[in-house]
């Protein structure tokens, strides 16, 4: 028995002995990041970081963006020593992880101005209705009270055929926006949004953390009117637009 007992004495004094041999070999690393512990060789510790670079929270990370992380991974993943490789390990950990806080706020900062968008466009449709009403009764009353004015009845019509394109186009995008519903629409976003986003997310990176939200929310609603007015004009046909509020008028 006391033969048994001096061996698992024995036994656990040599695992305890190796282990602190392990941890203090120069072919072992070792650091704490946000409560994960990185612990092994270089080869493996950098396979747990390329892990995580490569995990679904961090895909679609635009091109402009994923060239940094990458130079800091593999500046990170050549150090031969233990103290250089883990401050450099974790300049990219920061990095990467700065990327998951900005992608949070981006979406966020998106989504309240998609839902402000939504408000405003239900606001501001019967007045562009409106516009194009007025200047197409311009239209219909030059040509019958001064049929001879070419010059007024070809500016005026060209007022009605811009007050046209921008009603036509208004309610295109309003369609497009009376879709979306909740913060998925940013998440997991339709074929607009999704080119929106990678177009404009490079951009909103450099202002993160210079920049307050507002700003941010102020500069994304003037970009995705733009974009979405460009995309409507090309699909737009105003020979099938409907009035809705014609009854007004009467």
């Amino acid at each position: 028995m006391k033969s048994f007992l001096f061996f698992v004495i024995l036994l656990v004094g040599y695992s305890a002995y190796n282990q602190e041999i392990d941890d203090i070999s120069p072919n072992r690393y070792r650091f704490k990041y946000k409560s994960i512990l990185y612990k092994g060789s270089r080869l493996q510790i950098t396979a747990q970081l390329r892990t995580i670079k490569n995990s679904p929270k961090f895909s679609g990370i635009p091109e402009e963006i994923q060239v940094g992380l990458n130079e800091l991974f593999i500046d990170a993943k050549k150090q031969a020593f233990p103290r250089v490789y883990k401050k450099k390990a974790i300049l990219f950990l920061d990095a990467l992880y700065n990327y998951e806080k900005f992608v949070i706020m981006y979406n966020g900062a998106l989504y309240e101005v998609v839902e402000k968008l939504k408000r405003d466009m239900k606001r501001i449709d019967f007045k562009l209705e409106r516009q194009y009403i007025k200047a197409k009764t311009a239209v219909d009353r030059i040509k019958k009270e001064d049929s001879t004015n070419t010059k007024e009845i070809q500016y005026l019509s060209e007022e009605r055929q811009k007050s046209l394109v921008r009603l036509a186009s208004h309610r295109w995008m309003k369609n497009k926006f009376d879709g979306y519903k909740g913060i998925n629409i940013v998440e997991n976003p339709d074929d607009l949004i999704t080119e929106f986003k990678k177009a404009e997310a490079a951009y909103i990176f450099s202002l993160y953390g210079k920049k307050t939200v507002t700003d941010i929310k102020n500069y994304l609603e003037n970009e995705i009117i733009d974009f979405y007015y460009n995309k409507a004009i090309l699909e737009i046909d105003t020979e099938k637009l409907d009035l809705q509020y014609i009854n007004k008028y009467n």
